[in-house]
């Protein structure tokens, strides 16, 4: 079933029109990855379906619902959440804060004690720096932080914006299996992510994004042997 979809959606900053009626389907329980080059479209993408760019043309879905001109908050509070590329984090905060932050809406305050000891299983890591200022983490510390803090929201689809970007190898398997973890306990999951060849192999489905538009799609192990996609994105003979 599908829960998110875009139609024929234009987007952009100011006068700059980074999608060109771009269309997508995420269907529920699955991880979808958004694939192509820096500049693409896909950061882009994944703003205006979190509702921090507006809609130009085209619709946005979720579930039943209409939502294209709806704020982040109320997309929040349905149950769509963002976690932004480059972390993010409250510096300042401790990580129990800026984790009892991420409960701050309505759908999710109620249930924030029992949510965040999900956390601490989830991400071990950050139980032992819970009094911690968020700053003083590693940055694959604060990326972990940074999904912990959006799954605090109570997500029934998270958006994951390039969550592995400059992390050593060790946090970069850690984040995967992450996502393995969740999609296994039933979350629907959007991935744009530089490592192609592990977000296209962790994939139910995948979109490939060139100038805002899309111009491959397929299920994500399909793609990692697309001639076009191996020529392109892989640096392998097509």
């Amino acid at each position: 079933m599908t829960i998110l979809s875009a139609r024929e959606l234009v987007g952009g900053y100011g006068a700059v029109r980074i999608l060109q009626r771009l269309s997508i389907d995420v269907a529920q329980g699955s991880v979808t990855t958004l694939a192509g080059a820096n500049g693409a479209g896909k950061t882009t993408l994944m703003r205006v379906l979190a509702g921090l760019l507006p809609v130009r043309a085209g619709t946005i879905r979720f579930g039943e619902r209409d939502i294209t001109h709806t704020s982040t908050a109320t997309r929040v509070e349905a149950g769509l959440t963002l976690v932004p590329e480059g972390r993010l984090v409250f510096p300042t905060l401790t990580v129990e804060e800026n984790l009892r932050l991420g409960a701050i809406s309505p759908r999710a305050r109620s249930k924030a004690r029992s949510r965040l000891d999900e956390m601490w299983t989830l991400f071990p890591r950050l139980v032992e720096r819970r009094s911690q200022a968020a700053a003083s983490l590693s940055g694959g510390e604060q990326q972990m932080l940074a999904i912990a803090r959006g799954l605090m929201a109570q997500p029934s689809v998270l958006l994951l914006d390039e969550p592995t970007l400059g992390l050593a190898p060790t946090m970069v398997n850690l984040i995967f299996e992450t996502i393995d973890k969740l999609r296994a306990q039933g979350l629907t999951i959007v991935l744009a992510e530089q490592d192609l060849r592990r977000a296209l192999g962790v994939a139910d489905h995948a979109y490939v994004i060139e100038n805002g538009r899309v111009v491959l799609e397929g299920r994500g192990p399909d793609l990692i042997n697309d001639p076009r996609v191996r020529s392109a994105y892989l640096g392998a003979p097509a």
